[in-house]
């Protein structure tokens, strides 16, 4: 019987034919080659599925693995889907628009050894018109799991999924928050964090990140019920003492935060969608007192910028908007 392969890397994927073979054509460039591939087709209405099956005959790659859903249960649900199916010591994510530089295997399974449960690196970003610039988190180096949790509460640490490699073993009984479409990566850290033992973080590029205006991410109008699910599932099933004492101004702040995000994403659809508005508004008036007394003291920026968008909204929204296109090349 075979044995199992060192990572099993999990790829969502869903009406991605412009993009699915150079996604998979980058896990296969890997200098590290022991691992498993699962395509996840979600339901997928283009020829998604007819690519990734005849890149699979051309390479003859026994590696890689098409579960084929048979209605759409979007991201976290493929994610959890193929996590079940998953056999690896370690797990890695990538979304079917990104890819992997050849080295992110090799170096994430270098640096978690034996007694290091996740490994996170930086990234490229590849914007609209073809710029690049390199991210990475803010937080370099080692720690323990609840330390981490702490850094990624006050965002010093990516929300992402696919620029970390886990231990599968966190993920037991664990899952995705279903039905969330957004802040699903940064609620299911913040909790994978708080079961690690040590945590490392490096700022070498590993991944390409391609931001578009039609993804997932960047080209719908949000709405709060995303986080709030994402939310719930954290307040649920992160242990209390994470959430309280000297952790209680980090998952304030953290709280913050996402809402903040929800109303950005909307602001970016105002000018082509007016009913983003209507989020925009929801999250003003979520904002609570508490968070952003929570906030003031340990990120005061983020407390700021939470009374300048209950105060001022349009003020709020050119500077993001300004922001928005130095950072990521979006009007």
């Amino acid at each position: 019987m075979p044995s199992s392969p060192q990572v099993s890397i999990i790829m969502p994927c869903f009406n991605a034919a412009a993009t699915v073979e150079r996604a998979i054509s980058s896990v296969l460039a890997q200098t590290f080659t022991d691992f498993e591939l699962f395509v996840v087709n979600d339901a997928s209405t283009d020829n998604s599925v007819e690519l990734v099956k005849a890149l699979g005959a051309a390479t003859g790659d026994a590696r890689v693995t098409l579960i084929d859903m048979p209605r759409n249960v979007g991201p976290s649900g493929v994610r959890n889907e193929a996590l079940r199916a998953a056999t690896g010591t370690f797990v890695a994510f990538l979304d079917s628009d990104d890819e992997y530089l050849p080295g992110f295997l090799a170096h994430h399974v270098g640096a978690l050894g034996s007694d290091f449960d996740i490994s996170m690196a930086g990234h490229v970003v590849v914007r609209p018109d073809g710029s690049e610039s390199t991210r990475h988190s803010a937080f370099i180096g080692q720690s323990t799991g609840h330390e981490a949790v702490r850094a990624a509460m006050l965002d010093e640490i990516l929300p992402f999924a696919w620029d970390k490699v886990y231990r599968r073993t966190l993920f037991s009984d664990v899952a995705f928050p279903e039905g969330s479409t957004r802040f699903e990566d940064m609620t299911i850290n913040i909790l994978l964090d708080s079961r690690a033992r040590k945590v490392t973080s490096s700022p070498v590029p590993l991944n390409r990140y391609y931001i578009s205006s039609g993804s997932l991410t960047w080209g719908r109008i949000p709405a709060r019920s995303d986080a709030d699910l994402a939310l719930a599932d954290l307040h649920q099933h992160l242990p209390l003492e994470l959430r309280t004492g000297s952790y209680a101004k980090p998952y304030a702040t953290m709280r913050l935060l996402i809402t903040m995000l929800t109303a950005q994403s909307a602001i970016m659809k105002l000018a082509a969608q007016p009913a983003a508005q209507a989020t925009v508004d929801d999250c003003r008036r979520a904002l609570r007192p508490a968070w952003i007394a929570g906030a003031a003291t340990v990120k005061p920026k983020f407390a700021a910028a939470a009374l300048l968008l209950k105060a001022a909204p349009s003020t709020f929204a050119k500077i993001y908007l300004k922001h928005s296109a130095q950072s990521y090349g979006l009007e």
